[in-house]
């Protein structure tokens, strides 16, 4: 009578072959990595989230760049916070000191301070993107490879049974089982890994596409801020 199978996916571990092993273990340590990633994410956009919805109240109820500068970037780590502390400085240095020479310059001059400022957002823009995007090609590459490599388990566990079959010399389900369940085991374990990788990378993905456009909106505010200073001081000192 033949020995009951068991299906256990413990039991199936345990007896397969060294290659199975290997393949499960990788797989195991792919799944560890990608679900640490998954949860780092997650937590690292709700609080950026959060503080860029702090930021904006803030920012709507500042009345100007003077206001901003003061208030609105205190103790806020959002990504809107982010690009505008990092292109405050050279604001800093083009619109609020301005000397009287500057404040007389022509339109020209006017237009290329912009453009620098524009630079600047568009630099530190690319910069939080990127910094937002850390760790992300890891899970698009085990999305990718974990298939695959059960695949390769798959394959071991057929070539198992085959050649079992071939030294025992019989086909019966005692002979095939073994070699089937292991290569059963790592398909499911490759599955495991690669669905919730690709699901949360794709989400993700989204996800900084549209702080991308969020920043690109607010980058063209403070443009917008930062003219209106320079028409401002340059009236004022028309009319000195």
């Amino acid at each position: 009578m033949d020995a009951p199978i068991d299906s256990s996916i413990i039991d199936a571990f345990l007896a397969a072959g060294l290659v199975a092993r290997l393949v499960l273990g990788t797989l195991l340590l792919c799944s560890v990595a990608s679900w640490a990633i998954i949860l780092n994410k997650w937590v690292a956009f709700r609080r950026v989230d959060a503080e860029n919805r702090r930021f904006l109240i803030l920012f709507s109820k500042a009345e100007d760049l003077d206001a901003i500068h003061r208030k609105t970037l205190k103790r806020n780590g959002g990504s809107l916070a982010v690009i505008l502390s990092a292109a405050l400085a050279k604001i800093d240095s083009l619109v609020f000191k301005q000397d009287v020479s500057e404040s007389n310059a022509a339109s020209e001059g006017n237009a290329m301070r912009l453009s620098v400022v524009e630079r600047t957002l568009q630099g530190a823009i690319q910069d939080e993107i990127t910094h937002q995007e850390r760790y992300l090609h890891l899970l698009a590459t085990i999305g990718n490879t974990a298939p695959f490599i059960g695949l390769l388990g798959t394959v071991w566990g057929i070539m198992g049974a085959f050649q079992e079959i071939a030294h025992q010399g019989s086909a019966n389900i005692a002979v095939v089982a073994p070699g089937v369940a292991e290569a059963l085991v790592n398909t499911a374990a490759g599955l495991f890994v690669a669905i919730p990788a690709a699901v949360a990378y794709n989400l993700y993905v989204n996800r900084i596409r549209k702080m991308n456009v969020q920043l690109d909106v607010f980058s063209s505010e403070v443009v917008s801020l930062v003219e209106e200073k320079m028409i401002e001081s340059s009236s004022t000192e028309l009319v000195r």
